[in-house]
Order: structure tokens, then C-alpha cells, then sequence
């Protein structure tokens, strides 16, 4: 009998003795881990007891840390990124504003002659027109970030819509003397789609192939397997990071004196995903080509 007891004893010793360790590195854990949440550090918490319940808690505690970390991060490079953004705008839109007012402003402050008047409003026309296109990209990109947005879909021609996209820009390119190739294998194909997202994806690619290359635009669209429409023409700039082409605001002319918002592609890419579609890049040589997917 006095041995039970002895041996109750020593156990309720050892238990008394690992409930003391164990409520101490508890809190050790506890001071490490409000000097880890009050400071930017890598550091995660570890435990010099051997419980196993008590590891795989620190494992979960720290996979959530560095999860945290990570969208911290990630939160960081996206407000650095807007700030950047919202002044790119800024710039974009006060530089044809501020060329408008400074034409109007001498076009009232001098004593012009009718001819010179009209060349002078020509001017403004012109800068207000780029303001008002500016103004339209930055719409159609705040669209595509509403992934609420109800779209309607309905059978659309997409030969048609090439076509009559091609029209619009038939004059721009004939003026420096470059063409608009469209090769076919059909009359027609018949898309499920929308039709005023469509246009804007095409209409988009062909203006950024006219702003940003110097020879004839191939169109060419494949209606086999599956669905596929291509854009291919010569570039200027060599240098294009195909990895980054459909980023936001993204642009080679790190100046943005051309008036590039870096919207178009990226507008175009939102879209064509809005649409079901995939869309991807690729340089070969001096040659760009930007290819459009469709399921049937």
C-alpha cells in the first residue's frame, strides 16, 4: 500500500512538473510570438518541448504567418503599383487637356487670321479627340474589373465583325501607305458571343498593331478544330517583354510621350476571357503575333 502511494506520488509529481514546463514554454511561445506580430521578420515561433500536439499547432501557426506575410507582400507591390497607375493616368489625361487649353488660350489671346484660326482648332479637335480616347480606355478597363457584370450572349459573325472593324482603320492605314491583309477559310463563323465586347477586342488589336508597327497588318482566321484568330505584323521596338504585354498599363515607352496608355492589350485580354476565349503572345524575329481562341 505505501508503495501505491509512492508510486501516485512520483506520477503526480511528473505530471505537476510537465503541466509547470509545459504552461512556461506556452508562455515563452506566446512573448516570441508578440515580438514576431510587432516587427517585419521571417521569424517563426519553434518550441523546445517535445509535444506533438504542441508542434503541429507551432506548424499551423506559422504556415498562417508566412500566408500573411505573403499577402502583406502582395498588398504592398498592388498599392505601390496603383500609386503608379493613378499618376500614369493623371499624366495621360492632363497632357492632351493641357495642349488643348494652351491652343485655345492663344487662339482668344491673338489676332489670328480665319485660316489660321481653323489650323488652330484643328490642333485642338485633335487633342481633345486623344483625350476622349484615353477617357474610353480607362471605362472600358474599370468594365472588365467587374466580375459582377451580366453579360449577354448571342450568335455573332465573326467574319463580319473583322470586316467591319478592318473598315474603320481601312483609312489610317492606306494614308502610310500599309495594308490590312484578312485571309479566311469560310464565309462565315458563327460564334456564341457578345457582340460590342467582340469588337472592342479587335478593334483594339488592330489599333495597337497600327500604333506600334510600321508595315501591313495580317489577319488571319482558322475555323477548323477549334476557333482561332491571329494578329501578326512587324514591330518597331524589339524589345518587347511578351511575359508582361498583357499587364496593366504596361508600355515600351517608358516616357509615355506617345500617348500609350498600356491599357489596349490588357483591355483586349479581359475581354477575350470575359468572352470564354484565351489569348496569347509571341515574337519571332521581328514579328509579332497576338492569337485569339475559341471552343466551338
Amino acid at each position: 500500500m505505501n508503495i501505491l502511494v509512492i508510486v501516485l506520488i512520483i506520477i503526480i509529481c511528473i505530471l505537476i512538473t510537465y503541466l509547470f514546463l509545459m504552461n512556461k514554454e506556452i508562455k515563452r511561445i506566446n512573448t516570441n510570438f508578440e515580438k514576431i506580430l510587432k516587427i517585419d521578420t521571417n521569424q517563426e515561433l519553434h518550441s523546445e518541448f517535445t509535444n506533438k500536439e504542441l508542434n503541429i499547432l507551432l506548424i499551423k501557426i506559422n504556415n498562417l504567418m508566412n500566408y500573411i506575410r505573403e499577402k502583406e507582400s502582395e498588398l504592398a507591390r498592388k498599392n505601390n503599383s496603383l500609386r503608379n497607375e493613378i499618376t500614369n493616368i493623371t499624366h495621360d489625361l492632363r497632357t492632351p487637356l493641357t495642349s488643348a487649353i494652351g491652343y485655345i488660350e492663344l487662339i482668344l489671346k491673338s489676332n489670328l487670321s480665319k485660316e489660321e484660326t481653323e489650323k488652330e482648332l484643328k490642333i485642338v479637335e485633335s487633342r481633345l479627340l486623344r483625350l476622349e480616347e484615353l477617357i474610353n480606355s480607362f471605362f472600358d478597363f474599370s468594365i472588365t474589373t467587374k466580375s459582377n457584370r451580366k453579360i449577354e450572349f448571342s450568335k455573332v459573325n465573326l467574319i463580319k465583325v473583322i470586316e467591319e472593324c478592318i473598315s474603320h482603320y481601312f483609312d489610317d492605314f492606306s494614308k502610310n501607305n500599309r495594308k490590312i491583309i484578312f485571309e479566311n477559310d469560310a464565309n462565315q463563323c458563327i460564334i456564341n458571343s457578345n457582340i460590342d465586347i467582340l469588337t472592342r477586342v479587335i478593334d483594339n488589336l488592330i489599333s495597337n498593331a497600327f500604333k506600334h508597327s510600321e508595315k501591313d497588318l495580317k489577319i488571319k482566321l482558322s475555323n477548323k478544330d477549334k476557333i482561332e484568330l491571329s494578329f501578326e505584323n512587324e514591330v518597331i521596338n524589339h524589345n518587347i517583354d511578351v511575359s508582361h504585354i498583357f499587364d496593366e498599363f504596361y508600355t515600351q515607352d517608358i516616357s509615355r510621350t506617345k500617348g500609350n496608355t498600356g491599357l489596349g492589350l490588357a483591355i483586349a485580354k479581359n475581354f477575350t476571357e470575359i468572352l470564354g476565349g484565351k489569348i496569347t503572345a509571341k515574337t519571332i524575329k521581328n514579328k509579332f503575333k497576338i492569337v485569339i481562341q475559341f471552343s466551338k
